[in-house]
């Protein structure tokens, strides 16, 4: 169907062209969401194993195929294994395709102007804070070893937790909705080799986070009082409360920030 021309004995016709060039932006699209990850070099030989695999049964070399072929098992827990979190991150960025929202998420609650007003406050005072603002509760792992609050959301409430003196000031705040879900959340803290080395722990923990998920996290400094976001690895820093403002709506509504 739809010949083109002859390699050998094999015929190729326009859909193997296609097939190639839909296989080609795959590849092409995986590499590039993996290649700001620390899986990078994993993606890269992993690749490689598929091409040579492919040019094996291409090329008939059945010992090299069977080889290959019973490890295709392994190689999909492995998968699963070494790339969770980016697995998890990719899923969470479908999840947040604006249709998919519309038929599956629940109500939503605009927490914009509260969230907002405390973080101004924070950096009035130059109070250090770190603050995760999600759109779906999933992060069992983070909460649970944090200390619950489950209040709801006011500038009291987060001066009070980010207050110097507090017991629960280190770490991050968790926000769902209109709730501080919990407290003094411990953030795992990016390992990109080429961010700027005067960044402070806060915004490691930030990035770290949004490199792994889809949460949006907001920094203040404590030193000098500016305010810094990160969503999907991207680190913005010295915002002022009209761009946060318009980054947090866009976040909540499910634009892209």
């Amino acid at each position: 169907m739809f010949e083109l021309f002859h390699i050998g004995y094999l015929t190729v016709t326009l859909l193997d062209i296609i097939d190639i060039l839909l296989v080609t932006v795959l590849i092409y699209m995986i590499y590039n969401f993996f290649r700001q990850s620390r899986a990078k070099q994993m993606v890269v030989g992993l690749i490689i194993l598929i091409l040579i695999g492919a040019f094996a049964r291409l090329l008939n070399l059945q010992a090299l195929s069977w080889i290959l072929g019973s490890l295709q098992t392994a190689w999909l827990i492995f998968f699963v294994i070494v790339f969770q979190p980016e697995l998890r991150r990719l899923l969470l960025i479908v999840g947040q395709i604006p249709l998919i929202r519309r038929i599956f998420s629940p109500e939503t609650y605009d927490v914009t102007e509260e969230l907002v007003y405390a973080v101004m406050e924070l950096q009035r005072r130059k109070i250090g804070a770190l603050i995760v603002v999600l759109r779906d509760l999933g992060f069992k792992s983070i909460t649970e070893k944090g200390v619950p609050i489950n209040g709801t959301l006011s500038t009291p409430l987060v001066l009070s937790i980010f207050n110097p003196e507090s017991p629960l000031h280190d770490g991050a705040i968790i926000v769902y909705q209109d709730q501080v879900i919990a407290a003094k959340c411990i953030l795992p803290l990016s390992e990109n080799i080429d961010l700027d080395p005067t960044i402070g722990t806060r915004h490691l923990a930030a990035l770290g986070l949004s490199e792994e998920s889809d949460a949006f996290v907001i920094v203040v400094s404590e030193e000098t009082g500016k305010i810094s976001t990160a969503y999907r690895g991207i680190l913005k820093r010295g915002l002022d409360e009209s761009s946060l403002r318009t980054d947090l709506v866009k976040y909540l509504s499910g634009r892209n920030v």
